[in-house]
């Protein structure tokens, strides 16, 4: 069942005076099956779209848990990404673009209340309370709000906050989805992966089919539509084409040194080894787990697989979109909640403060805004995903935002806003070539990734510090 907030609205204030007023409930008799392949890419590439008007409407595509391994990226073979690098060829690309906290809902709650995770107090795994009190926050508001203010039509499915509870009334058109479920497999890894059950939809099939049917309505007003899409986030449980597109003897393994920790400050050994496991009163880490079971190809392919999946619910969406008469004047935002390790570092999942961690695809579609085809190469923040946003659509920013909008970025601005990334308390930043981290136990870790993009070399060894701070760096 879709809701309809303003309708239900606009019902309660015409039952009040006495008038009957009829709310129907969107149906969705064309659920198409995840057994499909994937959408195609499209030759019919618009080179010069019209400008925006003034109020665009703006999709914005989230997903969950994909890290740099996207074509138009090209950090790792074998990704079949068509779709998302169509976009790519028609949008500005941030390319060097990071999360706030590499966990899903310390990054959401930034990104959904363009806060700095010091603000929010949701900078770890562990942070659900807090980020309770800040969806019942009466002072602190969701960035769908101020559309909704602004005379935007809000409208949103699937992971855009970290849950789904709590959530439908910061939209004027929700449809409810279930959180992704809390898996771990019979591989003895924690990881779940394999074919969807006979019969099943799935969830980010739903998802981009709710997309399609809200880009075939007219509508009165402009709107800002968010979808999430949840995967590559475990569990990886997915068609077989999805698998097909990724044939297990031609997966290629992350390249991993077993050296890569003997420079690393115990804290962030620590944070590589995380999570740890229990296995009947022994402690295992992930990466033990994983690579003992043999499984390392199989967990890359479901990875890659998981990865392809989201590509082609994106090619669906922006098909429809294209099709629509939205086409001309609605800007696309696409961006991911934070990276992904797959052994790299001996560290899988996330939190951690390396690039493999933290780096994802940010693309924006906006003619006469941003340049199709450009890009911007410097270390830029997800924190600026939310006035950005609003820059587009003209709306005055609020003042709650911590960030800064990313239209009209320069490298001398990007110098003096470097991205920062934290976990607990430990802060990593990126500007310009350097990547400097500080742990809690006084540890820090510098690199320079113009010469060393995967982070090998620690420039400051196990113990040492870097002096001078970030003016140094820049």
């Amino acid at each position: 069942m879709v809701i309809h907030r303003r309708k239900l609205l606009a019902a309660a204030v015409a039952a009040a005076a006495g008038a009957a007023v009829l709310v129907k409930c969107n149906q969705f008799p064309w659920l198409k099956g995840s057994a499909i392949a994937p959408a195609p890419g499209s030759d019919g590439l618009k080179l010069a779209q019209p400008a925006l008007g003034k109020k665009p409407n703006i999709l914005l595509i989230a997903i969950d848990d994909l890290n740099d391994w996207v074509g138009y990226m090209g950090t790792h073979p074998g990704v079949h990404t068509p779709n998302i690098d169509r976009l790519r060829e028609q949008s500005y690309s941030f390319n060097r673009a990071y999360s706030s906290v590499p966990v899903c809902i310390g990054s959401r709650a930034s990104v959904m209340w363009g806060l700095r995770p010091e603000t929010t107090n949701v900078n770890d795994d562990e942070d659900s309370v807090a980020y309770g009190e800040l969806l019942k926050s009466r002072e602190l508001r969701p960035l769908p709000l101020f559309f909704s203010e602004a005379g935007y039509e809000t409208i949103s499915t699937g992971k855009i906050f970290h849950w789904a509870m709590g959530t439908r009334r910061f939209w004027d058109v929700f449809q409810p989805y279930k959180d992704s479920p809390v898996t771990f497999g019979d591989h003895d890894t924690l990881f779940d992966y394999g074919l969807m059950a006979p019969g099943e939809v799935h969830a980010d099939q739903i998802a981009a089919n709710f997309a399609i049917d809200q880009l075939n309505m007219a509508r009165s007003q402009p709107w800002f539509m968010a979808i999430g899409l949840f995967q590559p986030h475990v569990p990886w449980r997915l068609p077989q084409w999805a698998f097909d597109l990724h044939p297990l003897d031609q997966v290629v393994l992350p390249e991993v040194r077993a050296d890569d920790l003997d420079d690393i400050p115990p804290d962030g050994v620590l944070l590589a080894n995380k999570p740890i496991a229990n296995f009947n009163g022994t402690e295992i880490t992930q990466n033990e787990l994983v690579m003992r079971s043999g499984l390392w190809s199989e967990h890359v392919q479901a990875y890659l697989a998981a990865i392809s999946h989201t590509d082609a619910m994106i090619g669906q969406i922006l098909d429809a979109l294209d099709a629509s008469p939205y086409a001309d004047n609605t800007a696309v935002v696409l961006w991911s909640d934070h990276g992904y390790h797959l052994g790299e570092k001996l560290h899988w999942r996330k939190m951690a403060l390396w690039e493999h961690a933290t780096r994802v695809p940010l693309l924006i579609r906006a003619p006469g805004m941003v340049e199709a085809g450009g890009e911007f190469d410097l270390p830029v923040s997800l924190l600026d995903l939310a006035p950005t946003l609003t820059d587009i659509a003209g709306i005055p920013q609020p003042a709650q935002f911590e960030g800064a909008s990313l239209l009209g970025i320069t490298p001398e601005i990007a110098a003096n806003r470097p991205a920062e990334m934290r976990w607990g308390d430990a802060v990593s930043t990126r500007v310009g070539k350097w990547r400097w981290t500080r742990y809690p136990d006084g540890g820090e870790e510098l690199y320079d990734l113009s010469t060393d993009p995967r982070e090998y070399n620690n420039l400051l060894g196990k113990t040492g510090k870097h002096e001078g701070g970030l003016a140094t760096l820049k």
